[in-house]
């Protein structure tokens, strides 16, 4: 009797290391379901994470905005010279450098639900997609994902994008963000906080498609047998710990914030100057309107200003996307990776 209970032990012990091996042999510390995710942590985690990112990288929003509402021709170089010099000195509403963090708190309160929507969105239309196994679901399921999930959260952000740049631009004749909605209201009504909504769609659905296509599919390339060994510090002779590279995830963060950044800008200048067109500079003194639409803004952006107005603002976007997206990049991955509901398990 107790050599048949032992044996009977003994089985059990067996059959649970080998459901384990399995569990341990499917578990992917490299790719997250959505349905593998749990929504408080993830909701907790993305709050305090996109906090602090935005406030590491604020400072180089408000310079993109002041370079990119900024008509004259000047070159890269002077252009940011200038409104980082501008951006850095004492103002009407502003004591000195205070001006970088104009519109912060409102921004990251109302950007980060946003963000969230977002990448739920996008996670979720992404798995759908990819239950095709047809090579092609490589590239179009992360473009398409996108796209979707920037479409839904864009009446989230917008009215808030259109205050923080109004507060953004030098001279603003706006003391703070309540005055800024506060006016917007009352001088242009609801449609005055959708701003630009036709722009903004444009420039974000293509820049949400043209991110999550590159990011995804060069990371495919960087975790492929033949690259990921350059890019790992060692490798464990532990066979039963599992091996998390989150180099690659960085890496392909900063190539796809590089291209996007690039690839958009004009499309993302002429955004910011119709958002913040035709806005009172003073009690009676509306300024001009300088665009009717996207491509009527594009159209008379080279006209007038030739290739300098197109990389407008370029600079503090170079600097600041690329690091920013690497960051962003992998602490997504990080967000995702402690969010599920499997990782206690090891």
């Amino acid at each position: 009797m107790v050599a048949i209970v032992a044996k009977s032990k003994a089985t059990d012990h067996e059959s649970s290391s080998e459901t384990k091996m399995v569990s341990r042999e499917s578990f992917d510390p490299h790719t997250t379901k959505w349905s593998n995710i749990n929504l408080v942590k993830f909701a907790t985690l993305i709050t305090a994470s996109s906090t602090i990112e935005n406030a590491i990288f604020y400072p180089f929003y408000v310079l993109k905005t002041r370079e990119q509402s900024d008509r004259r021709n000047l070159t890269l170089l002077q252009s940011f010279r200038y409104h980082l010099r501008t951006t850095l000195s004492k103002s009407k509403h502003n004591t000195r450098g205070s001006s970088l963090y104009r519109g912060f708190w409102f921004s990251n309160m109302s950007s980060v639900p946003a963000y969230g929507v977002y990448l739920g969105i996008y996670i979720s239309s992404k798995d759908y997609l990819n239950t095709s196994t047809h090579i092609s679901a490589r590239f179009y399921a992360p473009f398409i994902a996108g796209a979707i999930a920037d479409v839904v959260s864009v009446f989230f952000y917008v009215p808030s994008d259109v205050i923080v740049q109004r507060l953004q631009i030098a001279n603003s004749p706006y003391k703070s963000t309540l005055d800024a909605a506060r006016k917007i209201y009352v001088n242009e009504g609801i449609k005055g906080y959708y701003r630009g909504l036709g722009a903004t769609f444009i420039v974000s659905i293509l820049a949400s498609s043209i991110w999550w296509t590159a990011y995804e599919n060069v990371k495919l390339l960087l975790y492929s047998p033949s690259l990921l060994p350059y890019l790992i510090w060692s490798k464990s002779s532990d066979d039963k710990k599992v091996e998390i590279h989150r180099i690659p995830q960085f890496t392909a963060g900063f190539i796809a914030g590089t291209i996007t950044s690039t690839c958009i800008n004009p499309l993302d200048v002429v955004k910011t100057r119709i958002q913040t067109q035709n806005i009172y500079i003073s009690d009676t003194k509306l300024s001009p309107i300088l665009y009717k639409n996207i491509f009527h803004g594009i159209r008379c952006l080279w006209h007038e200003e030739g290739v300098h107005g197109l990389l407008r603002g370029v600079l503090p976007k170079l600097i600041s996307r690329g690091p920013l997206s690497a960051i962003s990049a992998l602490i997504f991955e990080l967000v995702l990776y402690y969010s599920r509901n499997d990782i206690q398990s090891f």
